[in-house]
């Protein structure tokens, strides 16, 4: 089922409250969409910019969205997810405690049966290659294939604020000792034929979620080079970051990668978002 993210009401440059727009805003926040996932969706149905992010501030009940470097804990079945840091440009968040440690190991144990090694997209044809910047095996999983799969599924969402069919399916990735994946982007160039093909199933992606498994013994950070971050891989956490900006514009200081795994291996699981409900193979 697709769900609906735009405002009754939305004409270019539309600066104007209403009741409908008043309305969806609470029934969204209620439902725990997230004040970015709200002003994109404000912008995308041809609101301004200012006014948007006023309006969901105003909602939301705070001054303006993100205004500080920490966040309140999103509130999930009784359980707490914590943030335990939060930037805002690049828009970079890290939960704690994301996924339980049976949870974890259960995601492993789904994967071993499917592991192969884990391609790229080419950005001239669009075909998946290998190549020696990746050295990680995966394993790829429908959305909401699995009950455990579509909990988690359903556990990212109401975190972020994001529905749960404009993500892609699960990846879960395994790295041994040496292993890692070079500095790169997650998000598509249109400019190049192959990456642009990516575009027609569910739009630009927007952000992406890294949770990771287990514990490496050492190495195998997520390293944001040119801001100089590095984020620590801990069972059960998870870094977001977010790299499509109002008006269309991608974050490039979200260049990351998976720094080499020194002892022990890596697991994690991947979820990438998208503009539009994504419909994988359309």
């Amino acid at each position: 089922m697709t769900v609906d993210t735009r405002p009754a009401v939305g004409n270019p440059g539309y600066a104007t409250s209403s009741p409908e727009l008043e309305r969806w805003l609470a029934r969204h926040i209620s439902e725990g969409f997230g004040a970015e996932s709200l002003v994109l969706s404000m912008l995308r149905s041809g609101y301004d910019a200012a006014f948007a992010r006023s309006a969901v501030a105003t909602a939301m009940g705070h001054r303006r969205p993100d205004a500080s470097v920490t966040q309140p804990a999103p509130r999930l079945a009784r359980r707490e997810v914590p943030v335990l840091f939060s930037l805002q440009s690049p828009s970079i968040r890290l939960y704690q405690h994301l996924l339980s440690d049976a949870e974890c190991d259960a995601l492993v144990e789904l994967a071993r049966g499917r592991l192969a090694r884990s391609p790229v997209i080419n950005p001239d044809t669009g075909d998946e290659n290998l190549i020696d910047a990746r050295t990680s095996m995966g394993a790829m999983f429908q959305v909401g294939e699995h009950t455990l799969i579509q909990r988690i599924e359903d556990r990212i969402a109401a975190v972020l604020g994001v529905p749960v069919d404009h993500g892609e399916g699960l990846q879960i990735l395994n790295y041994k000792p040496g292993g890692e994946y070079q500095p790169h982007f997650d998000f598509f160039n249109p400019k190049r034929p192959g990456e642009a093909r990516q575009l027609r199933v569910g739009g630009q992606r927007t952000a992406t979620l890294v949770i990771y498994l287990n514990t490496p013994q050492a190495g195998g950070a997520t390293a944001f080079p040119r801001i100089g971050l590095e984020v620590a891989p801990v069972k059960g956490n998870a870094v977001y970051f977010s790299y499509l900006q109002p008006g269309g514009k991608l974050d490039e200081r979200t260049l990351h990668a998976g720094l080499p795994v020194q002892s022990g291996e890596k697991w994690i699981a991947t979820k990438w978002l998208r503009e539009r409900p994504y419909r994988a193979g359309a």
